[in-house]
C-alpha cells in the first residue's frame, strides 16, 4: 500500500514538473497530438491487394484541465515591480535577479501595458500593431521569461486597464467623453478608455491572452476603475447601463472566464481605501462585489497615502506598522467569503518628507505576516528595493 501510494505522489511531482517545464506551449496551444487517420491504413491496405484491418479503437483523449494544474502548483508570492524599461535593460535586471536569489523574493510583476498605453514588447494582438501601440522595452520577452524560469521566478504580468491615453486617442470612440466635446483629461492631462466599452475590454484581455501564452502565470490588472482626478462632472461615459461598481465587476469576471481558460490566475489592484469605506469611491472599485470575479486581490495600502486622522492616526506615513495592521484587519473583513487571496502591495519608497528604509519596510511585512498572510509584493517605481527588509532566500 506504501509502495502505490509513493508511486502515486511520485507520479503526481514528475508530471506537474513536465507541466511547469512546458506550461506556456500547452497554455497557449502550442502542443498537440497527432492524427491517426484510417484512410491512410486503407489506402496502405489498398497498395498491397489485401483486405484493409480495422485499427483497433482509439481511446478519447482527456484534456489537460490548466485550472487544476494552476491552484496545484501556487506559491505564496513575495514579489517586486519592475518597469518594462528595468525588465528591458540587462544591467536593471541582472540587479534584481541577484536581489531575488539571495533573499525571499520570488515573483516579479512586469509592466506589459503601462499608463502610458504602450505595450512593452512586440505584441501579437491585431490592434496594437494596426494602431501602432507599441513601444519594444523588452526587445525578447521569450527570452525573458526563460530568465525568469532559470531563477525561479514566478513572473506577474501588469496591464494598466482603463488609464490608457494612446488607445483614447486613436479611438476616441472607444474613450471618456467630456460634454464639452472631446475627450475627458484628468489633473495631469491623460485621457482614459471607457470602461463601458467592451471592445476595450476585448482588447485588455486579448493582451492578457498573449502575455500567458508567453509565459505569465499571472494577469494583474490595475487602473481597473473609472477615472479619479478632475473635473468628473463633466464625464460621459457612452453605452452606460448599469452602475459604475457592477461595470468593473462585470469586466473581471469577463477576463477572469476567458483567462482561467489558459491556466493562469487573475488579480486586481484597488485603491487602499477600498478595504476601509463602505461605497466604491466613485471610482467603481466595490471590494466586495469585485473580489468575487478575481483571485488575488491587492489593495495598495501605502502609509503615504493615508491621510492624516486615518484610523486615528495623526501620521500615517510616520507609523508604517499600525497602518498596515489596521487595513490588513479591514481586508479580511471585506474579503471574507468572496474566495479571494489577499495579497497587498506595500511601500518601499519615500514620499512626504518621510525616508523608507529598512525599519520601515520591515514593519510592513510583519505586519502582514502577524495578520497571517503570507504574502505580500513591494513597490518603488525607481526599482531600487530594501534589501536589508528581506530575509536570505
Amino acid at each position: 500500500m506504501i509502495v502505490i501510494v509513493v508511486g502515486t505522489v511520485l507520479a503526481f511531482v514528475a508530471g506537474f514538473a513536465v507541466f511547469w517545464a512546458v506550461g506556456a506551449r500547452v497554455a497557449g496551444g502550442g502542443l498537440s497530438m497527432p492524427s491517426l487517420s484510417r484512410e491512410g491504413s486503407d489506402a496502405a491496405a489498398a497498395g498491397t491487394g489485401r483486405a484493409a484491418i480495422k485499427p483497433a479503437p482509439v481511446p478519447a483523449v482527456t484534456p489537460i484541465d490548466l485550472t487544476r494544474f494552476r491552484d496545484a502548483s501556487y506559491v505564496p508570492v513575495k514579489g517586486i515591480y519592475l518597469s518594462a524599461w528595468a525588465a528591458g535593460s540587462q544591467k536593471l535586471l541582472d540587479a534584481q535577479l541577484a536581489l531575488a536569489d539571495r533573499t525571499e523574493v520570488n515573483s516579479m510583476v512586469i509592466d506589459v501595458k503601462d499608463a502610458t498605453g504602450y505595450v512593452s514588447y512586440d505584441s501579437k494582438v491585431a490592434l496594437a500593431g494596426e494602431l501602432k501601440l507599441e513601444e519594444k522595452r523588452i526587445k525578447d520577452i521569450d527570452g525573458l521569461m526563460a530568465t525568469l524560469r532559470e531563477h525561479h521566478i514566478i513572473p506577474i504580468a501588469r496591464i494598466v486597464c482603463f488609464n490608457d491615453p494612446l488607445l483614447a486617442e486613436r479611438r476616441p470612440e472607444w474613450a471618456v467623453r467630456s460634454k464639452n466635446g472631446g475627450n475627458w483629461k484628468d489633473k495631469k492631462g491623460s485621457s482614459y478608455t471607457n470602461p463601458y466599452d467592451r471592445r476595450v475590454w476585448d482588447y485588455l484581455v486579448d493582451l492578457g491572452e498573449e502575455a500567458a501564452d508567453r509565459g505569465f502565470r499571472e494577469i494583474q490588472f490595475d487602473y481597473v476603475r473609472f477615472p479619479s482626478d478632475g473635473k468628473i462632472s463633466d464625464a460621459v461615459y457612452p453605452g452606460a447601463t448599469s452602475s459604475k461598481e457592477d461595470a468593473i465587476a462585470d469586466f473581471l469576471a469577463y477576463a477572469r472566464d476567458r483567462l482561467e481558460k489558459k491556466g493562469v490566475w487573475v488579480s486586481a489592484d484597488v485603491f487602499g481605501l477600498t478595504v476601509h469605506v463602505k461605497d466604491d469611491l466613485g471610482i467603481g472599485q466595490r471590494i466586495e462585489k469585485l473580489s468575487r470575479n478575481v483571485d488575488i486581490v491587492s489593495p495598495m495600502i501605502y502609509p503615504s497615502h493615508y491621510y492624516s486622522g486615518s484610523y486615528n492616526i495623526k501620521s500615517p506615513n510616520s507609523h508604517p506598522y499600525e497602518v498596515i495592521v489596521n487595513a490588513m484587519k479591514d481586508s479580511e473583513v471585506r474579503l471574507a467569503g468572496s474566495g479571494a487571496i489577499v495579497r497587498p502591495w506595500l511601500q518601499d519608497f519615500s514620499l512626504g518628507g518621510v525616508t523608507y528604509g529598512v525599519e520601515q519596510v520591515r514593519a510592513q511585512i510583519k505586519a502582514v505576516e502577524e495578520a497571517g498572510v503570507k504574502e505580500w509584493l513591494l513597490w518603488d517605481p525607481s526599482v531600487k528595493y530594501t534589501e536589508g527588509a528581506l530575509r536570505a532566500g
